[in-house]
């Protein structure tokens, strides 16, 4: 089992052939559950009302945005870029936030995986940035920046700038 900072994984391996690959996905944790979700991962800073423990297997709030961050946020004081660049920041300077990516990454390479937030499936949120970071935690040592002026507005996921999207800074 791996450990993420005092949580244990519980969950049962579905064996696959070798070689087969794994997806990790996101979606909303009031979403229904399904078989092809594979280990539920719950990455929210504070627990979702109405949910039940069943809803998912590990809650791991080292992926979470910090409260400072979210409040900025959800007030409009930064926009959707300001927020994924300072989210990204906290992220790679977080040893616990870093160790938990990796732990991620490798038991991807085991089975699929879902990230799970409040936000509706279609709606900016810090879990498609934790998805690319898992996916490849190199991430983490690249410098971002947006195609897009900051307007202080929240953004659709139309306009969401995914890290293919952004230009790196060397």
């Amino acid at each position: 089992m791996i450990k993420l900072r005092n949580a244990e994984i519980r969950c049962t391996f579905i064996i696959q052939k070798k070689g087969a690959k794994h997806m990790i996905k996101t979606k909303s944790i009031y979403k229904p559950i399904e078989e092809e979700d594979g280990l539920r991962v719950l990455i929210t800073r504070w627990y979702p009302r109405g949910v039940k423990r069943e809803r998912y297997d590990i809650w791991v709030r080292e992926l979470a945005p910090s409260a400072e961050l979210l409040k900025r946020y959800k007030n409009t004081l930064i926009d959707w870029d300001d927020f994924k660049m300072s989210l990204l920041s906290e992220l790679r300077d977080n040893l616990d936030s870093v160790e938990a990516i990796q732990a991620l990454q490798a038991r991807s390479n085991m089975q699929d995986i879902t990230l799970l937030c409040y936000e509706k499936d279609g709606c900016p949120c810090h879990r498609h940035m934790v998805k690319d970071l898992v996916e490849d935690p190199r991430l983490l040592d690249a410098q971002f920046v947006s195609e897009h002026t900051n307007n202080h507005k929240r953004r659709s996921m139309d306009s969401h700038i995914s890290y293919e999207e952004a230009i790196m800074i060397p």
